[in-house]
């Protein structure tokens, strides 16, 4: 992973972000972070079978975390 990829998201600038962006930035498997979201850790909205987790609301659990 690049820092780049490890860097938190402006929600502004992105309003969503995938999985496996979310993934790397807390530091666990694309697999842990798709466990998380079935279970309410991370959030997530589902459009179609796409996954995304919105950016803002990520921020808020993450800051929760840190």
């Amino acid at each position: 992973m690049t820092n780049e990829s490890r860097a938190v998201p402006n929600p502004t600038d992105e309003p969503t972000i995938s999985v496996k962006r979310a993934a790397a930035i807390l530091g666990i498997s694309v697999r842990h972070a798709y466990v998380a979201i079935e279970r309410g850790g991370i959030p997530s909205i589902r459009v179609g079978r796409k996954v995304v987790v919105p950016t803002a609301r990520f921020l808020t659990k993450y800051n929760e975390l840190v």
